[in-house]
């Protein structure tokens, strides 16, 4: 799919699904969308530490998706965009994957909801994936999803 026909939410969704593919070692193919490097202001706009590697994957503009990669984490963001359109984009994946529910809770701020997810991966892998998304007329329009390895031990 070219870049300039792809929306926010779907490459969201595939940033995601390249997460959980790297974490069950099953990494193949490209992003139809080339990365460039994202400031610390960028970074600090969702609160993220100082330390990690932020990518900017743009769709047009100054518009597009952001992906920040600290230890066993990854972040994907955006701003804006179809971001009402991201949950259900990203559920598609983790359906796909087998992904299952564990939460879904009221967020810090009006209009904002916290599902949480986890992802057997086989091989004793595993991911927690937390997708932070606002309803229509919140305060702040932004769609957001981490994705944590971790390995089963025992």
């Amino acid at each position: 799919m070219p870049a300039a026909s792809m929306t926010h939410s779907q490459l969201a969704a595939l940033l995601v699904e390249g997460c959980l593919g790297h974490i069950a070692g099953k990494v193949a193919g490209k992003m139809p969308v080339d990365a460039i490097p994202a400031t610390g202001l960028e970074r600090a706009s969702v609160g993220l530490p100082q330390g990690g590697q932020t990518m900017f994957y743009p769709l047009g503009g100054d518009t597009g998706v952001y992906i920040d990669l600290s230890g066993a984490v990854a972040t994907v963001w955006y701003m804006g965009g179809d971001y009402e359109r991201g949950l259900t984009a990203v559920e598609d994946v983790l359906k796909r994957a087998q992904g299952k529910q564990l939460k879904d809770d009221a967020g810090a701020a009006p209009k904002q909801r916290v599902r949480s997810y986890q992802v057997e991966l086989g091989g004793g892998r595993l991911a927690h994936v937390v997708i932070e998304y606002v309803e229509r007329g919140a305060a702040q329009e932004r769609f957001l999803v981490r994705v944590g390895a971790q390995v089963r031990r025992g």
